[in-house]
């Protein structure tokens, strides 16, 4: 109550100069318990005062409109008030008055700005000596302390760390970064937060009350959006609003139209026609908004802004503190991405921030907000992706498990029959098929596939089954001797020879020979067990002066040739004539 008696008195004494003050000026906070959103700020001032703990020099640092020069200003009064030094200065006293006016002899307030020169802090520096006139402390407010020279704050450095004890230095600025180190290390520091916007909302309704208007809630959270956390930029938002409105009930559509800014339902309608892929009705929405005389880049910047917060809402929930909204706007963001999967979102903001310089330097915007937002509803749904990837994903893994399935999972060897063996078959003959199976067709494909059986299980079963072809062979030799498969799988073979295989290997390099010289015994070994015969080697080097490796349409036909002979029909046709490919 005696905060609030002290304010209107001094409003009252301030309205004696001039007939009217903006909002910003005449319910300026004239204590530290007036003041806005800054609690941790105040507190702790309060604090230092009560328990005369004041720093000599003091650095407030924020973003605009957020109340630095205005507690710079109630620290000045509650050190110099003479009642105090006091918390709560009487805003009555002629030092506390003339503060308020700005005239108070003591209390200089400096724009850092304009006196940034290494003379003028000189000058400073040799007033900070005398006493000061009718004041406790001779307080000295610089704002926009950044914007002084490199000379200045050199100058200012030794008066600022041991000050007379009648003087006090206040600094402010909004680019703290700018501030020279040596300057940082002897200032006590407090940082400003921005104002949430649920508090900006409650002031404006205290001071539209206050004033006699009526406005809605939906149009003074749309102020509190549009100031972006500064409470100085909403009263004058909301000045600019009452003043142009004859009425004293204002509703929202004549909100929206002072302001120039589009409807926070024209968002939401957006959203759900990029959702929903409904071309025309963007079309329309940017179309409205260029007719209203809307500026469309900065409606574009606002499409963006709607879009992070769908991002946010989705990571983090309707509860994250990341979102300066007040919580019913979050809970309708939080229904309109409740069924968009996170992927989806994350592609439509990085698609509208990749167009951004296109719609910021097109000469025809609208045509180029048009083009973006058609380019939106053609993204699908992330969840199709993750679809299609899991799909991918698991084709992958059945074709990296298919040939051990089919060295696994085929049926078991058949037992030789030696009742059914011909007398004239010659000992290199393949083994006949059993006697229920009838004769394929060479031009119609196997109704199943036959390559697993015609493989070898394990060595132990060759010598029941008899000779092997050379392909069923080299399958055998890749998991015995992977290293001379390598080489052998790009030999010429040649099997007239019913006692023994040549195979003619054209070799890079004389290590490549030496390793299969080396592996020869084993390699023999093999070759009888599994093909009842030894193999010969005809092996040229290409040297250093050939050519590195066959040409490339070299390289594609061997390939195909390759696949084409490790086909599971041309493999039976093998077995069934016992016949070589030419």
């Amino acid at each position: 109550m005696d905060g609030n008696r002290r304010k209107k008195s001094a409003i009252q004494h301030a309205r004696t100069f001039m007939s009217y003050q903006v909002l910003a000026l005449k319910y300026r906070p004239q204590t530290f318990e007036e003041v806005v959103g800054q609690e941790h700020v105040t507190t702790t001032l309060t604090n230092a005062i009560s328990a005369d703990r004041v720093a000599h020099a003091m650095l407030f640092t924020g973003p605009r409109g957020t109340g630095k020069t205005t507690i710079a200003r109630i620290l000045a009064k509650a050190m110099t008030c003479t009642q105090g030094p006091t918390p709560a200065p009487c805003n009555l006293c002629k030092i506390c008055t003339d503060i308020i006016h700005g005239h108070c002899a003591d209390v200089f307030e400096i724009d850092g700005a304009s006196n940034n020169s290494v003379e003028q802090i000189r000058d400073l520096r040799e007033n900070v000596t005398y006493m000061p006139a009718s004041a406790r402390f001779k307080i000295y407010i610089i704002d926009e302390v950044h914007m002084l020279s490199t000379a200045a704050f050199n100058a200012l450095l030794k008066t600022l760390e041991e000050p007379p004890e009648h003087v006090l230095f206040i600094f402010a600025t909004t680019e703290v970064h700018k501030i020279p180190a040596t300057i940082l290390s002897r200032c006590q520091r407090h940082d400003l937060a921005r104002i949430p916007l649920n508090r900006i909302s409650d002031h404006l309704t205290f001071l539209c009350h206050e004033e006699g208007f009526t406005v809605e809630s939906d149009s003074l959270d749309l102020i509190a959006l549009e100031a972006d956390g500064s409470i100085r930029d909403s009263l004058s938002l909301l000045d600019r609003i009452l003043s142009a409105s004859p009425e004293k009930d204002i509703d929202h559509q004549r909100v929206v139209d002072n302001l120039g800014i589009s409807d926070r339902q024209l968002m939401f309608n957006l959203s759900a026609g990029v959702f929903n892929k409904d071309g025309a009705t963007l079309i329309q929405l940017v179309e409205r908004i260029n007719d209203s005389g809307l500026d469309l880049k900065k409606f574009y910047s606002d499409i963006i802004a709607h879009f992070r917060n769908l991002n946010i809402i989705k990571l983090c929930g309707k509860e994250t503190p990341s979102l300066n909204l007040i919580d019913a706007e979050k809970e309708k963001l939080f229904e309109t991405v409740s069924e968009q999967p996170q992927t989806y979102l994350g592609m439509l903001l990085q698609l509208l921030l990749d167009n951004e310089n296109l719609v910021r330097f097109s000469s025809h915007t609208q045509t180029a907000v048009e083009m973006v937002l058609l380019k939106l509803i053609q993204i699908n749904p992330g969840v199709q992706l993750d679809a299609i990837i899991a799909k991918l994903d698991t084709l992958a893994r059945q074709i990296d498990t298919q040939p051990a399935a089919a060295s696994t999972s085929g049926p078991p060897p058949q037992e030789p029959q030696p009742d059914r063996i011909q007398p004239e078959q010659s000992h290199n003959a393949a083994p006949p098929l059993p006697p229920t199976r009838e004769p394929r067709q060479m031009t119609a494909p196997p109704p199943e596939p036959i390559s697993a059986p015609a493989e070898p299980r394990a060595p132990e079963n060759q010598e029941q089954q008899g000779p092997v072809t050379w392909l069923q062979f080299l399958n055998i030799l890749q998991k015995k001797l992977p290293s001379i498969y390598a080489q052998l799988s790009r030999a010429d073979i040649d099997t007239s020879d019913k006692d023994q295989i040549t195979a003619t290997l054209n070799l890079r390099s004389d290590y490549e020979k030496s390793r299969i010289q080396n592996k020869d015994k084993e390699l023999q070994a093999l070759s009888r067990q599994y093909l009842n015969k030894s193999i010969k080697f005809n092996m040229t080097t290409t040297g250093a002066s050939q050519p590195q490796g066959p040409s490339e349409s070299q390289k594609a036909e061997e390939k195909a040739r390759q696949t084409a002979s490790r086909h599971p029909m041309v493999q039976e046709a093998r077995r069934l004539f016992d016949g070589e490919i030419l």
